[in-house]
């Protein structure tokens, strides 16, 4: 009887939900599952200080398939991947990727409908294996609207948003505050935000200190945020302007 061969993609980096799923029923195939999911399979010794030779030849088989097991799963793995914790990291830049792939699917042409719902399912599960273990339909609901809210922003705002998914946190009332802070600084400057605003809204104010600006070489603020090279290229235009006039 030869041996299955894995037919699924290792795990990467946004698909531990349908790869936990595959590799149940691949190891399934193999007579493996059960020295991976469940501790009361191994074989029980008629005596623990003196195991029989049955006994001990039933050890050596647990063992030996619990080494088999080992070795797939890691031959499922893609390189600097080792644990489910090391792999889903629950940040809102991740939980962001998951939804934007859920909400952005589009039916390929040639697709069938039966492709299309495996592909939202496999979707739906990695948004899953994001969540914790003690989500709630509350925390469901600010999920969606603060999603809603960051993916309906124009590119124009791309750096705001980069900084939003960089935070270690991002909850509905967060993304609110940093939305309030986006506007006013707009509103008041007239210029695109800079990263430093959505970590100001996270309560991360020394971040602005740390920034230096490539252009004047003041502390503070960033290059694109600079009054003084807002001043000095209004200054180079009018000149530029006057020198054509004069031709």
């Amino acid at each position: 009887m030869s041996q299955a061969k894995r037919t699924f993609p290792a795990l990467g980096e946004r698909n531990y939900g349908s790869w936990a799923d595959d590799m149940e029923a691949y190891l399934k195939t193999l007579d493996l599952w059960d020295v991976t999911s469940d501790p009361t399979a191994a074989p029980e010794l008629y005596s623990e200080t003196t195991p029989t030779i049955e006994d001990k030849r039933e050890q050596r088989k647990w063992e030996a398939r619990k080494g088999r097991a080992a070795g797939e799963i890691w031959l499922a793995l893609e390189d600097g991947q080792k644990l489910k914790e090391v792999h889903v990291q629950q940040k809102p830049g991740a939980h962001f990727n998951a939804y934007d792939v859920l909400l952005g699917l589009r039916k390929d042409e040639g697709e069938s409908l039966v492709s299309l719902m495996a592909r939202a399912d496999k979707a739906m599960q990695d948004i899953r294996s994001l969540r914790p273990k003690d989500f709630t339909i509350e925390q469901l609901d600010e999920e969606l609207a603060s999603m809603s809210l960051i993916r309906s922003l124009p590119a124009e705002y791309n750096n705001f948003v980069s900084s939003l998914l960089l935070l270690d946190s991002l909850s509905l009332s967060k993304l609110q505050s940093a939305f309030q802070n986006e506007e006013t600084q707009r509103t008041t400057r007239g210029f695109s935000s800079t990263p430093s605003l959505a970590l100001k809204a996270s309560g991360s104010p020394s971040f602005a200190h740390d920034v230096r600006c490539s252009f004047c070489d003041a502390v503070g603020h960033s290059e694109a945020s600079c009054f003084a090279k807002e001043k000095a290229t209004k200054a180079a235009k009018a000149k530029t302007a006057e020198r054509r006039q004069e031709r």
